[in-house]
C-alpha cells in the first residue's frame, strides 16, 4: 500500500470532513494545502465525497480491471543503461539509497505522460521524510572515504 498511503489517508480526512458537512471544493482546497503537489484532484475528492455522503463508509479504492500499471519498459531499461554508460560513476552502491526507495514504492506502476511519472517520484521524496534523507545523509562520509 506504500503508493497509495497518501491517497488511503486523504480519503480518510474526506470521510471525516464530509462528517463535519464540509463542501467539496473545501475540502480539496484543505487537502491541496496539506498535502500540495501529492494531493487527489478536485474531480477524485468530489467522487469520494458523494461516496461518503452515499452512506459508504469503506476508504479502499475497488480494484480495477484492466492491465496492471508498470513503469518498467525496455526503453526505460535502455535509459538507465544508456545513463550508467555515459558516467560509470553512477551505479546502484551510490543512487540505492533514494533510487531503490523510488523504485520500491513505483514498482508495478504504469504512466501515460513524463508529468505523472514527475509527480510519482515528487510523490516518493515527500512520503521518504527526514529519518530516509537523514540516513542517506550520514552514510555519505563512509562513501566518500570509498571513493577517494
Amino acid at each position: 500500500m506504500a503508493n497509495n498511503d497518501i491517497s488511503f489517508r486523504q480519503r480518510a480526512v474526506i470521510e471525516f470532513l464530509v462528517r463535519e458537512e464540509i463542501p467539496a471544493a473545501e475540502i480539496h482546497q484543505r487537502l491541496q494545502r496539506a498535502y500540495g503537489s501529492v494531493c487527489m484532484g478536485a474531480s477524485s475528492v468530489r467522487r469520494w465525497v458523494k461516496h461518503f455522503k452515499d452512506g459508504k463508509t469503506g476508504i479502499q479504492d475497488q480494484p480495477r480491471s484492466g492491465r496492471p500499471r508498470t513503469a518498467s519498459t525496455e526503453r526505460n531499461k535502455e535509459r538507465v543503461d544508456e545513463i550508467i554508460q555515459d558516467d560509470r560513476r553512477v551505479t546502484e552502491d551510490t543512487d540505492c539509497h533514494l533510487f531503490g526507495f523510488v523504485k520500491d514504492q513505483l514498482r508495478g506502476q504504469r504512466y501515460e505522460t513524463t508529468e505523472a511519472i514527475q509527480k510519482a517520484v515528487r510523490q516518493c521524496h515527500w512520503m521518504a521524510g527526514t529519518k530516509f534523507y537523514k540516513r542517506g545523509i550520514f552514510k555519505l562520509p563512509e562513501r566518500w572515504e570509498e571513493c577517494v
